[in-house]
């Protein structure tokens, strides 16, 4: 047998070495004169540059994560507003891999429209051993009380207060912002942290509850910023109590939304801790831990498909827990539907189960780390906030910012064009925007979702809703609208425009139907007459609608057709086609929203 010769093995000394400048001479010629930035650049919605190729960090620090190694903690929510319900979800939860209870109140910012009414904390959690469960709370305003309930019943059992784990999480501010809660004071925050520090519980107090601004369509950097303006309020209340800055800020929880964009949520993650070592600096205070606790998002949520929440879960889970996320809780994926059962539950448990128990993804500390496009994306990200952070200082510090409705606006604006791209697909949403199934049965839900809630000056929005609205209207007529593909030429020629226009119409709960094809436009318009649909697109391709569109259109509107639609772009022919009846074009980035209401319009809805 021959030597085994390890050199030949040595793939990378066979090829020359390239560097960054060589790539960008190769990309310019193959660009042959477009704009660099424009054809491969992407700007996110905080105006943060994405370039297309990043480098190894050389330099890279190590960054603090988790404070705790191991995996985060697993928290699920106790949001049945029957108490004794609620405890057995609790204890099911707990026995199915769960080491964390979230305690939501009706008036919390996560609330949904579920929670507890009561403060009765022997029936809610009857059953449960502190000593080993994380416990939040998440009551809005109702959270000194149900603090205090925990005190109580802790005193009751004979526990031990230090070696119970209750985070306050009280953000009166978000509160407000969120549900229209009363409008916080700096003495009444610093008073109810008094009040949970006597109780001696060895959790987190002072809180940033970013859910509210990533709830109401804000950007990563608005989320932060406000978070850390929290923050800030709560020391700054705090120390006014009586309070030492220096136990407060090692007593700090920061509360995120996680979504289904991986690497901005890692990135968000790690920005957090950037910036409160930032604040803890400038503060000339000594390095403390920041509790970072991530909620799968609810903006994110769809009532339809909601199996695809499953997916977006699973994603921000990922996203969270690689960025280094101390605890996450799981939306169940029927929660925009009503109150989740069991299986719905199970499953959101199950989702961080297996991305620990079997991906493994707590065991490698910050694994973003040194990554270029990482690196650049935490950093680019956390100047981003730093600087509206600044802004919010600059007018008085959160409460007053945000009550003056100046950071509110901003949140508004982000929301607003949040909104168009989702309207033109932008950011498409699968099972909802992109790709829906008109023909699914909704998940059985232990109790409706109820009506909104009373809303403050940043009410939480879902991206799916407007969908959802056009989706109900058509499931509640006596016959599904059904719109008429006028398909033109042979399969070939028309499947692309018939299956986007088809996708399309699902989207507000319309059918349709293709006709046969061919060029006979006498034929194609009896076929559309003989469907008795009001609303007739027709679909074929570019070449075919130079030579046979004007002449179809024009025999769809004299069989009575009312609405003549064109999938694609009226190009050359817009004019002629327009004179032929046509009346809209439906193309890739047109508002589909809009597209949709003039659907159902023409049918009547």
């Amino acid at each position: 047998m021959n030597a085994l010769n390890l050199d030949a093995g040595n793939l990378s000394g066979r090829f020359p070495v390239s560097d960054e400048a060589g790539w960008r001479t190769l990309v310019d010629k193959a660009l042959k004169g477009a704009d660099f930035d424009k054809a491969l650049t992407k700007v996110t919605r905080d105006g943060l540059k994405i370039q297309p190729l990043y480098t190894q960090t050389s330099d890279a620090q190590a960054r603090p994560s988790r404070a705790v190694t191991g995996p985060w903690t697993f928290a699920q929510r106790v949001d049945h507003p029957h108490d004794h319900e609620a405890a057995a979800m609790a204890l099911a939860d707990l026995e199915g891999g769960a080491d964390g209870l979230v305690l939501v109140g009706l008036g919390g910012v996560g609330a949904r429209g579920f929670g507890s009414r009561s403060l009765k904390l022997a029936d809610r959690i009857d059953g449960v051993v502190p000593e080993f469960v994380r416990i939040r709370i998440d009551a809005g305003a109702q959270a000194p009380a149900l603090a205090a309930a925990v005190a109580e019943l802790a005193a009751r059992r004979g526990d031990d207060d230090a070696v119970l784990h209750v985070d306050f999480a009280f953000d009166p501010l978000a509160a407000h912002l969120a549900t229209g809660a009363a409008v916080p004071s700096r003495e009444g925050l610093g008073a109810a942290l008094k009040a949970f520090a006597d109780f001696g519980f060895g959790g987190t107090s002072i809180t940033g509850d970013g859910r509210v601004v990533h709830d109401a369509g804000g950007t990563p950097a608005q989320e932060l910023a406000y978070v850390l303006s929290a923050l800030v309020e709560g020391l700054r209340a705090g120390s006014a109590a009586g309070l030492h800055m220096a136990d407060l800020s090692g007593r700090a929880l920061a509360i995120l939304s996680a979504d289904a964009d991986i690497f901005p949520g890692i990135a968000k993650v790690r920005a957090m801790r950037l910036l409160w070592g930032r604040v803890l600096e400038a503060s000339g205070l000594p390095d403390a831990p920041l509790r970072i606790e991530a909620e799968t998002a609810w903006r994110m949520m769809s009532r339809v498909d909601p199996y695809v929440n499953l997916l977006r879960a699973t994603a921000a889970v990922s996203a969270a827990g690689l960025g280094g996320a101390d605890g996450i809780t799981v939306l169940p994926h029927t929660l925009a539907l009503g109150l989740p059962d069991g299986f719905a539950r199970r499953v959101a448990r199950n989702i961080q189960n297996v991305l620990v128990g079997e991906s493994n993804l707590h065991r490698v500390a910050d694994p973003a780390g040194g990554s270029g496009y990482m690196e650049a994306m935490t950093r680019d990200l956390a100047e981003a906030a730093w600087k509206l952070f600044q802004q919010i200082e600059a007018e008085g510090g959160a409460i007053a910012s945000c009550t003056a409705d100046s950071f509110p606006q901003k949140v508004a604006q982000a929301r607003a064009a949040l909104e168009k791209d989702i309207a033109r697909r932008k950011e498409p949403i699968t099972g909802v925007s992109e790709f829906p199934n008109i023909a699914e049965k909704a998940p059985d839900v232990l109790m409706p979702a109820p009506k909104d809630a009373a809303t403050g000056p940043l009410p939480a929005m879902r991206l799916a809703a407007p969908f959802e609205v056009l989706r109900d209207k058509a499931d509640a007529a006596n016959e599904r609208p059904t719109a008429f593909l006028a398909a033109i030429g042979n399969v070939p020629d028309f499947n692309a425009r018939a299956m986007f226009a088809a996708n399309a119409l699902a989207a507000g709960g319309i059918a349709a139907k293709a006709g046969e094809g061919g060029t006979d436009a006498a034929g194609i318009a009896s076929a559309a007459r003989q469907a008795g649909s009001p609303l007739a697109v027709i679909c074929s391709s570019d070449a075919l609608y130079a030579d046979h569109a004007v002449a179809v259109a024009t025999a769809l509107k004299s069989a009575g057709i009312r609405e003549v639609w064109l999938a694609g772009r009226g190009g050359d022919q817009e004019t002629a086609l327009k004179e032929a009846g046509v009346s809209r074009f439906i193309f890739a980035g047109c508002d589909i929203l809009e597209m949709l209401g003039a659907a159902h319009a023409a049918f009547g809805k």
